[in-house]
């Protein structure tokens, strides 16, 4: 179970995806893990996520990784949903 969930986590992308629903399966695959005590860290959730756009997110996922500080899960979340506003679902 643990190697299967640590996969489909490694491999989920948000294909036709909305973002609500890309960062929700992304969650529910953590919440998985950590059921059978196997713990993500935030910063893993951000990078899985960031790995698995689409790709009209190349530019936001750019300006992301030169920030100085990483953003929380939720805060990408949210800035996330902001960004396909603007780009278009």
């Amino acid at each position: 179970m643990k190697l299967q969930l640590r996969q489909e986590l490694s491999n989920v992308r948000q294909k036709d995806m909305s973002v609500a629903g890309y960062t929700t399966r992304i969650k529910e695959i953590c919440d998985s893990l950590a059921s059978i005590n196997v713990t993500v860290e935030e910063d893993e959730m951000v990078q899985v996520c960031f790995v698995g756009l689409a790709l009209k997110f190349g530019a936001f996922r750019t300006a992301i990784y030169t920030r100085e500080n990483t953003p929380s899960f939720f805060d990408l979340q949210l800035m996330l949903r902001l960004e396909e506003n603007h780009v278009g679902a």
